[in-house]
């Protein structure tokens, strides 16, 4: 048997000497593999933001926004990129980009020119040699848009953006806080740059408050926000198309209740509006329509159409208050001031009432367990609402707004069942009733953060909704019927004969209480039919709620009924009502931030 002879000393040295040649000679290759990879990646990564920013800015010029300026600190644009990179992108009136600057920590590129840059003019080939790592210079930052600096090294974070909502997501206006509801309501300060906000897929619904005057302290991020000093809660309701499911061409009562037709109703969020391509259901903006004037078809079952509440605003959406509207008043006061000052005003005390509801809005509290602002007239509400916050657009909720909010409710963002009652006969916000129609209580009934019963109040089904939008006190709503008998006519005409347009619905002058055919597609009234009586009450096969359409000397709409309708009230119910005074009539405010 011959024994196996292994490798000599010699020849294991010669082995590692070749091996360790070869290791030299491979090294370059793959540094300059390697530095090619980075190389072309950062390429990739500006023609990504070159074609993002064209794309924003499409986005933004069809919501009314000339934005020219996009950077990774200010105006950060939704890429998919390593936080260290940094960028500003200039663009013309036209859209046309003339100035890109970006760099990461081994790359920089500035390109200008002010006829336009392509994707195609940035490359790394041999004949079009854009990028270069010796023109990283270090120590340099980039210039923002406001005019601040990107330093080197600083950390470059993007906001949290929900991809459910398309480009929809919150726009926070001036003294709004981002908040985080616990499950027995505590306020958190949220992260904005963090996924835990709001995740409408999960039917969590984007939240902020605006603080009192004063504070106790200065909040940042993650800190619990004390309630003393919350002033209103709001909640985020992001600009959607829906499957129009019943064009609402009713004129009249069924002779007997019709089989009950409550349905899902399909969503789709995006700021894009529908009708901008040829063929598509361009919202019909008026009463009684189906077809927009200048719309190439009329609008038909089930086409998607852009919910009329989010045409008449340059945002991605609209905050709602969370409640209905509080008065910062005394316990035991119902009413700022009293149902018999105002009832004996005469003519000349409208203009006592125009002075009094400009100061009334710093009054004005959204907030669980306090007393809805009742006893007051539409003007009042209307321009105390107004008044409420310039900056932050804020005006009294219209029809179509309420629609919106009811109609993503009754989809799958939202509870998908009828919200329960606030019965609470003191008309206090943010209550629930034990049972599903329960009586008008002072007891039975439990607030907002109970987690069994509380929770079914709200539009979610969960904290994060919308709540007192079934019972509580009924809403007046800025919505009218043109040429009606108004009973505060003189305040009234202040307002329709102003410059409110864009703040009010208007209604055919033509309309009685079953006239439901001259809906605002989107309103949450006419689309809500079949309608009949059963014998003491109009009804609508939405969870038997009221259903009222406006007329001559009724002229205002409201909504959501009272603590004590029981099986009528809802967020589907509506009535009309005159305008003036009532002992359960109440408001809800809207804010449009603009972008």
């Amino acid at each position: 048997m011959k024994s196996k002879k292994g490798f000599t000393l010699v020849e294991l040295l010669a082995v590692i000497a070749i091996l360790a040649i070869l290791v030299l000679i491979a090294i370059p290759n793959i540094l300059n593999l390697y530095r090619n990879a980075r190389e072309n990646t950062f390429v990739d990564e500006v023609q990504n933001i070159i074609r993002t920013a064209q794309q924003k800015y499409i986005e933004d010029s069809m919501n009314s926004k000339n934005v020219t300026c996009y950077d990774s600190k200010t105006n950060s644009l939704d890429i998919d990129a390593k936080s260290s990179l940094k960028y500003k992108v200039e663009l013309s009136n036209s859209g046309k980009i003339i100035s890109i600057e970006v760099m990461d920590n081994n790359y920089q590129l500035i390109k200008t020119n002010a006829s336009d840059i392509k994707r195609d003019d940035i490359g790394n080939s041999k004949s079009n040699k854009t990028i270069k790592s010796e023109a990283r210079q270090e120590g340099t930052g980039l210039t923002a848009c406001d005019g601040s600096t990107i330093e080197e090294g600083e950390e470059v974070k993007t906001k949290y953006v929900d991809n459910e909502l398309h480009g929809a997501d919150p726009v926070l206006g001036d003294k709004m806080i981002p908040v985080m509801l616990s499950d027995t309501g505590v306020a958190t300060y949220a992260d904005v740059y963090k996924d835990e906000w709001y995740n409408y897929k999960s039917k969590q619904w984007a939240n902020a408050v605006i603080l009192v005057d004063s504070p106790s302290k200065e909040y940042t991020a993650g800190e619990v926000i004390t309630d003393s000093d919350i002033r209103a809660y709001f909640v985020w309701i992001p600009k959607y198309k829906y499957k129009l499911f019943n064009m609402g061409d009713y004129n009249g009562l069924e002779s007997s209740q019709p089989e009950s037709q409550v349905q899902e109703i399909d969503i789709i969020f995006g700021l894009t509006n529908t009708g901008e391509t040829s063929g598509e259901c361009k919202t019909p903006m008026e009463s009684g329509l189906s077809q927009a004037s200048d719309a190439t078809k009329e609008c038909q079952l089930n086409d998607y159409m852009t919910h009329p509440a989010f045409l008449s605003i340059p945002s991605n959406g609209f905050w709602v208050g969370k409640f209905e509207t509080g008065y910062n008043q005394n316990e035991n006061v119902k009413a700022p001031i009293s149902e018999d000052e105002i009832a004996t005003w005469s003519t000349e005390g409208a203009q006592k009432t125009e002075n009094y509801a400009s100061t009334l809005s710093n009054k004005i509290i959204v907030k669980p367990n306090v007393y809805s602002w009742r006893y007051s007239t539409v003007y009042n509400y209307f321009m105390s609402a107004y008044n409420f916050n310039r900056t932050l657009d804020s005006h009294m909720m219209k029809n179509t707004e309420w629609g919106a909010v009811a109609y993503l409710s009754h989809s799958k963002y939202g509870i998908m069942d009828e919200v329960r009652i606030n019965n609470n006969s003191n008309f206090l916000t943010g209550y629930a009733a034990d049972t599903k129609d329960a009586a008008s209580s002072t007891t039975a009934n439990k607030q907002w953060n109970n987690s069994t019963t509380g929770y079914l109040a709200s539009t979610t089904g969960n904290i994060s909704g919308v709540y007192d939008m079934s019972g509580g006190a009924w809403e007046y709503v800025a919505s009218y019927r043109e040429d009606g008998n108004m009973l505060a006519s003189t305040m009234d005409n202040i307002i329709i004969n102003s410059s409110f347009d864009e703040y009010l619905d208007k209604y055919s002058s033509e309309s009685t209480i079953t006239s439901y055919s001259k809906r605002i597609l989107g309103d949450a009234t006419g689309e809500l039919g079949p309608f009949w009586n059963n014998g003491n009450y109009n009804q609508s096969i939405f969870f038997t709620d009221y259903a009222y359409f406006i007329e001559n000397i009724f002229p205002w709409f409201a909504r959501g009924g009272n603590n004590a309708y029981t099986t009528g009230a809802g967020e589907f119910y509506f009535n009309r009502a005159s305008g003036g005074i009532a002992t359960d009539n109440a408001f809800r405010l809207i804010l449009t931030p603009t972008n």
